[in-house]
């Protein structure tokens, strides 16, 4: 876990940037490997979410990652469900921003899960 007060700047999607807290991180095994996602929150709500990006960003998935969105349980665990991962706003609208996936939470494995590239029109 991390401290409460570690915050950090996370590059958005027009280049600016905006203060989250690390929150902690989560960690899971797929094909017996274990991995590592931090967890960042809203500095002004209660909002707590994953940033990630694996295999199949740029390829299959959004070029910029996709966000899973975690609610705290009591007992100060999380339930990380990639098949709820979805596309930040930005990726169906230029005008929203969108805080980037930091390189922390990169994946060196394919997540073949949740929502996939949005198709061009």
């Amino acid at each position: 876990m991390f401290n409460k007060q570690d915050r950090v700047n996370i590059v958005t999607s027009k280049g600016n940037v905006q203060e989250y807290i690390k929150h902690g991180y989560v960690e899971f095994e797929v094909d017996s490997q274990k991995y590592m996602l931090t967890v960042f929150k809203d500095t002004d709500s209660d909002y707590f979410f994953v940033p990630f990006k694996d295999k199949t960003t740029g390829k299959e998935t959004y070029e910029a990652g996709r966000y899973i969105e975690l609610e705290k349980a009591n007992n100060d665990e999380y339930e990380l469900d990639f098949n709820a991962s979805y596309n930040p706003y930005c990726a169906y609208n230029e005008n929203w921003v969108c805080p980037l996936t930091p390189f922390e939470n990169t994946l060196s494995v394919e997540i073949l899960a949740g929502e996939r590239k949005f198709p061009a029109h």
